[in-house]
């Protein structure tokens, strides 16, 4: 795509972004007929860096559940069901 000179551009034409609709405001984002911020989502969508846990399936986000696997709300309730009191717990017959 051919992108205009800045003397060429003319001041009163405005460029929107095709993804938002958002109006365009740098040389690059203009070029490109895209915002950063969307550029930047669909960079994150193609990514092949995406790590789930394993017990909910909702996408891991900090580095500490990818690492074990699993997110902080399903890690504290397996830790919770293993930590049960055995007061709670039915005598074996």
């Amino acid at each position: 795509m051919k992108l205009e000179s800045l003397d060429e551009m003319e001041d009163t034409r405005r460029y929107f972004c095709w993804s938002c609709g958002k109006q365009l405001e740098t040389v690059d984002e203009i070029s490109q007929r895209i915002c950063f911020q969307c550029k930047q989502i669909i960079k994150d969508l193609k990514s092949d860096d995406l790590f789930f846990c394993w017990a909910c399936g909702k996408q891991l986000l900090h580095m500490s559940e990818v690492a074990q696997g699993i997110c902080h709300p399903c890690k504290s309730s397996i830790i919770r069901k293993i930590h049960t009191s055995p007061k709670n717990t039915p005598p074996a017959p």
